[in-house]
């Protein structure tokens, strides 16, 4: 009898190898408006996400995996309304976001009782509900300070629910900033290279010594915020430069461990309000890929094969 390896979506568990083109690090209901007071960066209008997500279906996308945990308001039940209206698998998250917007029992629990909480999220269901996350994330450490006692006490649950789930893992990471400091926790608490996902890498121009020592140590890299730029001032970094760093990563040999997506936190990203939306990173962007060189194989492995891997428990 053939094994039929399954990833949890919020409408139930679906065969890994139907995943299709998978953007990998989204936000379809969240709130980031405490950053920076801004109320742009808040997404909450569901019938603006399932337009958006049959724009996705339109352009080939299949999976979303949305990475909104504790701390940016996530709202499990309507990522599964916003699944079953289009079609498109989506994929909830559990974790714990920045240090500033922890939960208050964060700050009071230990590691263990963490741990055990993500766990029983994973086993049994988010925020009191049956859906359950196939991601764990994201998970921050302070972009520029050197981490502290409480953001280790969750690095380290989070590996330790990685060990015991198999869920692969993501974390927020602005341009690698600290990215080594993350892995050294992860993987001190059992977690493989391979089930990591260090996000954002690519949101900004990084240190290139920095992401090649990031890439060094085997984990997985999320080239992401793809079609930020043109409305967004505080980045000077725009899409053919994000296509040509994955092109130098791939000539590095570490295509196995990319990924892209949008990081679409902004409302006026959303096709309604004169954006781009979700959909562009299955069209614009692979089209600004092949121009950068990158074969349709090799875009494959980006939206395909690497993201299925990465997304099978295991």
């Amino acid at each position: 009898m053939t094994t039929v390896t399954e990833v949890m979506t919020v409408c139930g568990p679906v065969p890994a190898a139907e995943l299709g083109r998978t953007a990998m690090h989204e936000h379809l209901i969240a709130d980031c408006s405490f950053s920076g007071n801004d109320d742009s960066k808040k997404l909450d209008d569901e019938t603006a996400a399932v337009e958006e997500m049959r724009a996705v279906a339109r352009a080939g996308g299949r999976t979303v995996v949305d990475c909104t945990c504790q701390g940016l308001a996530p709202d499990y039940p309507a990522l599964r309304r916003i699944a079953a209206a289009t079609g498109v698998n989506i994929i909830a998250s559990t974790g714990f976001y920045r240090r500033l917007v922890y939960p208050e029992y964060v700050h009071d629990a230990n590691a263990v009782t963490l741990t055990q909480q993500l766990i029983r999220e994973v086993d049994k269901g988010l925020a009191g509900t049956d859906i359950r996350p196939g991601m764990l994330a994201e998970f921050a450490s302070h972009d520029e300070a050197k981490p502290d006692e409480l953001e280790e006490k969750v690095f380290r649950a989070a590996g330790r629910a990685q060990v015991a789930t198999g869920l692969p893992l993501t974390t927020h990471c602005w341009v690698g900033r600290g990215a080594l400091w993350q892995i050294s926790m992860l993987t001190e608490e059992g977690v493989p290279a391979e089930r990591i996902v260090i996000a954002h890498v690519g949101a900004n121009r990084p240190d290139m010594d920095n992401a090649r020592r990031i890439l060094d140590t085997g984990v997985n890299v999320g080239i992401d915020c793809v079609g930020y730029g043109e409305r967004d001032g505080w980045v000077d970094y725009f899409d053919a430069e994000r296509a040509e760093l994955v092109k130098i990563f791939i000539d590095w040999g570490h295509l196995a461990q990319l990924t892209v997506s949008r990081d679409l936190l902004r409302r006026h990203e959303l096709q309604r309000h004169g954006g781009k939306g979700y959909s562009y990173l299955f069209e614009g962007f692979v089209q600004v890929l092949r121009d950068a060189g990158i074969t349709p194989a090799e875009v494959d492995a980006l939206l395909i094969d690497n993201p299925r891997r990465i997304l099978t428990p295991g």
